[in-house]
């Protein structure tokens, strides 16, 4: 009998708590409107462009309203050189297809003839980027690799790098194609364990064989791409990687504003950078560790 009314004590409880429950709308307010801009010039020959958004509220879930309109240039010291706007892909302008950057000079985008908050005035923003030089590689290989369930192959790179203070972005093309073409995807390292040495075969990218895109076939050709970045970038990047994947621990406190080169309250970034790619062809001996499949 006691324990029946027990029971009976705790079913009415959980109905009680059960019917207490509340749905709480929590409202996110409104940000000002600011400009969001994406960009480089490196040392290829090529058209290279600027993208140029908006931020939006916390909730909109389309993708960032692209500008219009806008009045772009880079000026590098001795020459201005105008950018067209893309008919076809919105908020994107174009260097022409000959535009190269030249190591040791600096680079600076001007953007002009738009008015990002709409109170009608018309606004101007800037940045500018050193273009730092990078040594050449001398080769690369693939290395096949399997631990823990997870196959794929290293990169190993031989090169000389300076004995300057230096910084990199490491990026990976397959077949002509570039498949690490997202942010988390980027490899950024500093030289402070080689500075000044050669690196005798070196891993510095990965390819998966869970990512579709980067499973290796006998034949492919196998392209490595060194930058040499600015170290505001370097920090750019790790800065902007740190907000994609899970904070530890896992309660923590509200990110930082990711550091950005533009002024006049945009945000995003402007880099220049020199660039070097060495191949490699993916051999039998190599594929899946020369093990036939």
């Amino acid at each position: 009998m006691k324990n029946s009314k027990t029971i009976a004590i705790i079913f009415t409880l959980m109905i009680f708590l059960w019917n207490c429950t509340e749905r709480i709308e929590v409202e996110v307010d409104s940000s000002f409107t600011r400009l969001v801009v994406e960009g480089y010039v490196t040392t290829d020959t090529a058209a290279h462009w600027v993208r140029l958004s908006t931020t939006s509220d916390y909730f909109y879930n389309q993708p960032a309203p692209a500008v219009r309109g806008a009045t772009l240039s880079i000026d590098d010291g001795d020459e201005i050189h105008m950018l067209t706007e893309s008919d076809t892909l919105p908020g994107v302008y174009f260097t022409s297809p000959g535009y190269y950057g030249i190591p040791g000079k600096t680079y600076t985008l001007n953007i002009r003839n738009i008015d990002i908050d709409g109170d009608g005035e018309i606004e101007e923003y800037s940045a500018s980027s050193v273009l730092n030089p990078v040594n050449p590689i001398d080769s690369i290989t693939l290395r096949y690799f399997n631990a823990f369930h997870y196959t794929g192959y290293e990169i190993q790179v031989y090169a000389w790098d300076s004995p300057r203070k230096d910084w990199y972005a490491f990026k990976v093309h397959k077949n002509g194609k570039l498949i690490t073409d997202t942010l988390y995807e980027l490899i950024v390292q500093n030289d402070d364990f080689f500075n000044g040495n050669y690196t005798y075969g070196i891993a510095s990218q990965f390819l998966s064989n869970d990512k579709p895109d980067e499973v290796v076939k006998i034949g492919d050709t196998i392209t490595f791409e060194i930058n040499g970045i600015p170290e505001e970038y370097y920090y750019y990047i790790i800065e902007a990687q740190s907000q994609i994947f899970p904070q530890t621990p896992l309660f923590s406190g509200p990110p930082a504003n990711i550091r950005t080169n533009m002024n006049n309250d945009a945000i995003g970034f402007f880099v220049a950078y020199a660039l070097n790619r060495s191949s490699t062809i993916a051999t039998a001996d190599v594929v899946d560790g020369g093990i036939p499949q």
